[in-house]
């Protein structure tokens, strides 16, 4: 494992074909090229709406408030105003497709939202320059939690894959994966919003070749990476949050052999 540190905030590790820098994306945007494909799974900006007092089963250290509760301490309590959020997400993934290759493709993991009775479906608000959605993916999880919403529970996200030219590449094979993923969720308590290895390894091997370049710009424990790696494709992963840059290290080490351990399941 090669470590080099740069400025006061930013650490980099390179373990086999992997990169991975513990700075903010903005901090790195500069340096990524020839991106053949991102992965990738941004904070949803979820606490907002489940401030004041809880009850029934969010009131349950067992349930909701437990879940509530690790969301926050895990540095994701990402409140910031909807519409600051959105101009966000959008100016980001717009300024990343200058350092993907003209047949790259995106893969964008979010979720349908409500705020004050007003639905946030992330098809009708990101929409990244530079970049064209070709397909709506749900991945259906298997259950789920619903926080006093008084409406039916919610099992499902959505994957939104955009290409970035007219010639995207596409490996014909994988064509019938289709446009419902059920893949169950990732059971992982060193992360609170974890995403299945499954799911980026659908993403990958359905756009890319061996050898290309993987980015997830959000990579907490890198989930992404481990599937990149096991296909055979270097990775880059950006995460700001220490203990998740650390965990994401110790796991692309099991999987290059560098210190082999258990990669705890499938975990975001």
């Amino acid at each position: 494992m090669d470590t080099k540190e740069r400025g006061l905030l930013m650490r980099v590790e390179t373990i086999g074909g992997a990169t991975l820098y513990h700075a903010d994306v903005w901090d790195v945007i500069g340096e990524l090229s020839d991106i053949a494909c991102i992965v990738t799974s941004p904070p949803y900006n979820q606490l907002e709406g489940l401030k004041g007092k809880p009850s029934g089963l969010w009131a349950d250290k067992q349930g909701g408030a437990g879940f509530v509760e690790a969301w926050q301490e895990s540095g994701y309590a990402d409140d910031i105003p909807e519409s600051e959020y959105q101009e966000m997400q959008r100016d980001l993934f717009s300024r990343l497709a200058a350092a993907c290759r003209r047949d790259a493709s995106l893969f964008y993991n979010h979720q349908v939202r409500w705020r004050d009775g007003v639905i946030l479906h992330p098809v009708s608000w990101f929409t990244p320059h530079q970049w064209s959605l070709r397909s709506e993916i749900i991945w259906d999880r298997g259950g789920g939690m619903m926080f006093n919403a008084r409406m039916f529970c919610r099992f499902d996200e959505r994957v939104l894959w955009f290409v970035r030219g007219r010639e995207w590449k596409w490996n014909q094979d994988q064509v019938g994966l289709g446009t419902v993923w059920r893949i169950p969720k990732a059971q992982n308590k060193e992360h609170p919003v974890a995403y299945p290895i499954e799911l980026p390894t659908r993403c990958i091997a359905s756009t890319t070749d061996p050898g290309d370049t993987v980015l997830d710009p959000y990579s907490g424990s890198a989930s992404t990476g481990v599937a990149a790696l096991k296909m055979g494709r270097r990775f880059i992963g950006i995460e700001r949050e220490e203990r998740f840059f650390d965990l994401a290290c110790r796991r692309i080490e099991a999987v290059t052999g560098k210190n082999p351990g258990p990669l705890f399941g499938e975990a975001a």
